[in-house]
């Protein structure tokens, strides 16, 4: 049969797709050098622009030069921006806020992640989620803080309740949380965890160099670095610095071990100089956790540096540990004053337990109750915030906020539990008693300041639940994704 005296059997497709290859051949060299400089010329006006016609300051521009450099070569290649997520997320807070709110950077490095991600999945007709062992539980939180505003905003406690402004705080922190599925969508295999795990890793590498630069600039001589907070600064590197030192058993290299090392000491320093008392118990007992369960060397060199700390503590170190409790020869032993507006502000949270034990005063609540309370009581200072994450789940949420808050602790510490016993490797192994580290130093930082909810604390720890959850899985064969 002959195609054109029988039109109807054309293959009208086939000799679209062959005249794009050719007109694709037929682009030259010099036409590409030409758009490239024509881009090249719209980004230098931009630039520009933002110069002399705005007057912005150079650092500005050299941020949204990175930030332009960055969001291209997510779109071109989405996996990058897993490794850049973990390593930009600290140094949030410098960032200006933008004018749309619940909008900052990591929403738009997210969106932007997944969403190309989401492209291309779809365009090659493969899944793009997988099942989660902690997504019901996340799920149900989020449920309950939901419901817990619907009852805040239809029945008031206290001065008020603003049911746009816990939206708002439940959209960020529902975005924290929606790191963990993006990363256990994208990382798939060994060579996916290994990278994303030093990424987050270089985050707290370069948060601690940038706390060691800074100094103790912060009020009370305490460092505050990229965070601005001192108690938030320490929690965070707490958290994985006890992550840098679980590695080392799972790294074969020297120069790793000994970088990995480095990382936990210098990140160790850093919570020192931050002088959070509730992070420098997270940082010890997360540390003694995993080199108990990875190696006993490192434990004993743990045990050597405390019994010794007392030649190689520094003088505000050691006034910080003796203001926790001071003697008092009429009434004994007292705590100091910022001790003791916690518990005044915890015996004030009590009180609001006591009044509303199921249904709580409602998401972000307490800070519209607690000062008016407080002076109810006679009680002066009450601050607006729990400074404890399980009381504030209690006194927002009622007991079933704290049952569940608990419970995906424990989820996850199962996780990590689970994970370590099945790793196929020793890095799988070491990772996974990492994260049980983690979630174990998690625990104790909440019971000293509202954790859980931060953007810059908590999003890194939900990317290594998912590394821990993807080790689970069968490893991808070669060309799968």
């Amino acid at each position: 049969m002959n195609p054109e005296r029988e039109p109807h059997l054309r293959d009208v497709a086939g000799e679209v797709r062959s005249a794009a290859r050719r007109q694709a051949a037929s682009l030259s060299g010099g036409l590409i050098a030409v758009v490239g400089m024509a881009v090249a010329a719209l980004v230098m006006a931009a630039f520009i622009a933002l110069d002399y016609v705005f007057h912005q300051d150079p650092h500005r521009i050299v941020k949204v030069g990175i930030g332009l450099g960055a969001l291209a070569a997510i779109l071109a290649l989405p996996r990058f921006g897993l490794l850049l997520v973990p390593v930009v997320t600290p140094f949030l807070p410098w960032v200006p806020p933008t004018p749309i709110p619940g909008l900052n950077v990591l929403n738009v490095l997210l969106f932007s992640i997944f969403g190309t991600y989401l492209l291309g999945r779809v365009m090659a007709r493969q899944p793009l989620m997988r099942p989660n062992m902690l997504g019901g539980t996340i799920g149900l939180l989020l449920l309950l803080a939901g419901l817990s505003i619907v009852r805040g905003g239809v029945w008031p406690t206290g001065l008020g309740y603003s049911a746009a402004a816990a939206s708002l705080q439940l959209f960020r922190a529902a975005t924290t949380f929606a790191t963990y599925f993006i990363v256990l969508a994208m990382a798939r295999g060994q060579a996916d965890r290994r990278r994303v795990t030093w990424a987050v890793l270089a985050g707290l590498l370069a948060e601690s160099v940038v706390t060691v630069a800074l100094g103790r600039n912060g009020s009370g001589g305490r460092a505050t670095g990229s965070l601005g907070q001192a108690n938030e600064l320490g929690a965070y590197l707490a958290l994985f610095s006890v992550v840098a030192i679980s590695l080392v058993p799972g790294v074969k290299a020297w120069l790793g071990k000994l970088l990995l090392i480095g990382i936990w000491g210098i990140g160790s320093f850093a919570v020192v100089l931050s002088l959070s008392r509730g992070s420098m118990l997270a940082l010890l007992a997360g540390t003694i956790l995993v080199t108990w369960r990875g190696s006993k060397v490192l434990l004993a060199a743990l045990i050597a540096i405390l019994l010794v700390s007392p030649m190689w503590m520094p003088d505000y170190l050691k006034d910080r540990i003796a203001q926790s409790s001071t003697q008092d020869e009429d009434a004994g032993i007292s705590v100091d004053s910022a001790a003791e507006k916690r518990l005044e502000t915890w015996q004030t949270i009590f009180k609001v337990v006591e009044d509303h034990p199921l249904d709580g005063v409602g998401f972000t609540g307490l800070g519209y109750v607690l000062p008016d309370l407080g002076a109810e009581l006679g009680l002066a200072d009450i601050k607006d915030s729990a400074h404890n994450t399980y009381l504030r789940m209690l006194s927002e949420m009622g007991i079933f906020g704290l049952v569940l808050f608990v419970w995906l602790l424990w989820s996850c510490f199962r996780l990590a539990d689970q994970a370590a016993a099945r790793a196929r490797s020793a890095f799988d192994r070491a990772l996974a008693v990492g994260l049980s580290g983690a979630v174990v130093s998690m625990a104790v930082t909440c019971a000293f300041g509202d954790r859980f909810f931060n953007v810059v604390i908590a999003s890194s720890l939900w990317v290594l639940c998912a590394l821990v959850e993807d080790s689970l899985w069968p490893e991808p064969k070669p060309g799968e994704a």
